[in-house]
């Protein structure tokens, strides 16, 4: 099955026109109301490659339509099922599918402000109704419960702003955003590219680009995070044309902790102890992908330069500094000890001493 973007969406245009028992269609008109129909709603258009490569899927896993292609109507060659009473959008599932589906819904309804997907109610409601769906709400005709969790802040500001930004990113349309900085007096007004949400710490942040002025043109380059906690509003500009971002952002995240990334600043490596208290927690839980526990000749050796540190094991990471990666480091306390890059550990001895002295007054 094609992983590009929208093929369900097509797939059920699809399914409809092929199973429709009072219209004919040919391939051309198969392509070309797929299209229509895309156009109405917003998506992009496709190619009748990208048509013809639906219908080969809709004929596989895991769909399995029988498609009958001999029939000839006016010398017009028709496309459609060949049971014109099946469809992939009502064939009956099994238990087994229905849990897994309603636990799917159930993970996705943690995100409060998904205005834009009021389906996902019907279809939940469907799924706890035993007569709905062709089968029971489950093998021993109990209330579905919850198997999987995630961290969430339920009264974070703004979270109601999640769904109509996660659209206006799917439908890739330009917004205009009120955001107002933690230090500012007055808010100030943003044209963006919005690129994607992403979650950091039990907060969301939106990932975009400036559309430019006169006084800050469009940088392909730039990348702007907005917290969702201090967006006031925003307005949908549909009359703008859309830039997609030519960055690959999951690359760009890889290279920090958090979602600050600096632009001036380069790839910088972190050599630090951990406690033997803490150790085996850090070797299960990586402070960042790019972590690394050194050999044990290095170990011997940097004992040797540290003699106050004989009970840590020492440690390397790959990334671009920022204020996450220093407060992660902070909250280890005395457990974790910075000793290069130098810049760094005099940042941390300089406000460690800073906060000796508020504890000592």
């Amino acid at each position: 099955m094609p992983s590009n973007k929208n093929a369900v969406i097509r797939y059920m245009y699809l399914d409809e026109m092929l199973s429709d028992r009072h219209h004919y269609y040919t391939r051309t008109e198969l392509y070309e109301k797929c299209n229509e129909r895309l156009r109405q709603n917003g998506y992009p258009e496709v190619s009748k490659r990208t048509i013809e490569l639906d219908l080969i899927d809709l004929e596989f896993s895991p769909f399995y339509m029988e498609i009958d292609q001999s029939l000839v109507i006016g010398g017009r060659h028709i496309i459609r099922y060949k049971d014109q009473t099946q469809s992939i959008f009502s064939k009956q599932i099994s238990d087994d599918e229905k849990h897994l589906l309603s636990e799917a819904l159930s993970t996705l309804g943690q995100f409060s402000g998904l205005n834009n997907f009021d389906w996902l109610e019907d279809l939940q409601a469907k799924l706890c109704d035993p007569s709905a769906l062709c089968g029971n709400n489950n093998k021993d005709g109990q209330h579905h419960r919850k198997v999987i969790s995630f961290s969430s802040n339920p009264y974070l500001k703004n979270q109601n702003l999640l769904g109509g930004l996660f659209s206006a990113i799917a439908n890739r349309v330009v917004i205009s955003v009120t955001y107002k900085k933690f230090d500012a007096d007055t808010p100030s007004k943003f044209t963006v590219y919005p690129y994607l949400l992403k979650q950091y710490n039990d907060r969301w942040y939106l990932i975009c680009n400036s559309v430019g002025d006169e006084v800050f043109p469009y940088r392909q380059d730039f990348i702007m995070t907005l917290p969702l906690d201090r967006i006031e509003a925003y307005t949908l500009l549909y009359d703008l044309p859309f830039i997609d971002c030519p960055l690959d952002l999951s690359e760009r995240f890889d290279d920090i902790i958090g979602v600050t990334y600096y632009e001036n600043r380069k790839l910088e490596k972190f050599l630090f102890a951990i406690s033997k208290q803490s150790v085996n927690y850090i070797r299960t839980k990586p402070i960042h992908a790019s972590q690394t526990e050194l050999p044990r000749d290095r170990q011997l050796e940097l004992h040797s330069k540290y003699p106050k540190l004989a009970e840590y094991i020492f440690f390397t990471i790959d990334c671009i500094p920022n204020y996450e990666l220093k407060t992660l480091f902070y909250s280890y306390g005395q457990r974790l000890v910075v000793l290069t890059p130098e810049w760094m550990r005099d940042e941390i001895r300089k406000e460690a001493k800073e906060q000796i002295d508020y504890y000592s007054d």
